[in-house]
């Protein structure tokens, strides 16, 4: 296990606002990681007011809507997170992780940061199992906003998760429910378990809200695959 002074530090700027120490497990694979980070407020900034100014996406379906807007948000942070990419590439080759591990590693660094809703309105009672952050446009963070604010839901994990694995030689996918109101991912990683399968490939199910879900699981009452559309596929 790698020591709190081992750990990759990403950012060469020398102003800063916030500063995150993330230590996490993989059980499956047993391995620790950590790696620290620093963002400054004025990143925060431009990321928050870029998604306020988006005008809802144009769509014919719900799927359609949400992909369009989290594609937008990715690429509009994927420059920004780009620090946090570079610490990754530095436990990947300091721990000689292979594809398999590699996303292991990555998904449950996202998995191990606590759920919190994020909704468009005000918080009330009516979120009280989980800390609540409201009045979020589109009720989303950003991927620069969760790693800044360490807030996130289902979307605003997926969304990060995509625009992570999106710049290695991974095939990423947002999936989406209107009925369960949930996202997942979906990744073309080999696994067991349940999967979609597009253009011949199989895609697995990721549950990405909380610690100990493997690929290829689903969550108790969400396992309706006729619920679950593609809402943003990666092409490499």
């Amino acid at each position: 296990m790698q020591s709190v002074e081992d750990c990759p530090e990403f950012s060469q700027r020398t102003i800063y606002t916030v500063h995150h120490q993330r230590d996490w497990t993989d059980t499956k694979n047993v391995s620790d990681f950590c790696l620290s980070y620093k963002m400054e407020s004025g990143t925060l900034e431009q990321a928050r007011d870029y998604k306020n100014q988006i005008s809802n996406p144009k769509a014919e379906s719900y799927p359609e809507f949400w992909g369009k807007l989290y594609g937008m948000l990715a690429a509009a942070d994927q420059d920004q997170i780009k620090v946090l990419v570079d610490s990754l590439d530095q436990i990947a080759q300091a721990e000689e992780l292979d594809y398999v591990e590699f996303a292991h590693a990555v998904v449950k660094l996202v998995q191990d940061i606590p759920y919190q809703y994020i909704i468009s309105n005000k918080c009330t009672s009516d979120y009280s199992d989980y800390p609540c952050f409201g009045n979020q446009r589109y009720g989303i963070t950003t991927p620069v906003e969760f790693l800044y604010t360490l807030r996130g839901d289902c979307d605003s994990r997926t969304v990060l998760l995509y625009t992570i694995l999106s710049q290695y030689n991974y095939d990423p996918v947002i999936l989406i429910s209107k009925e369960y109101r949930h996202s997942m991912l979906a990744l073309d990683i080999p696994a067991t378990g349940e999967y979609l399968k597009i253009k011949g490939k199989k895609y697995y199910f990721w549950e990405t809200t909380s610690t100990g879900w493997e690929p290829g699981i689903i969550p108790p009452g969400m396992d309706n695959k006729e619920y679950w559309n593609i809402a943003l596929k990666h092409e490499l």
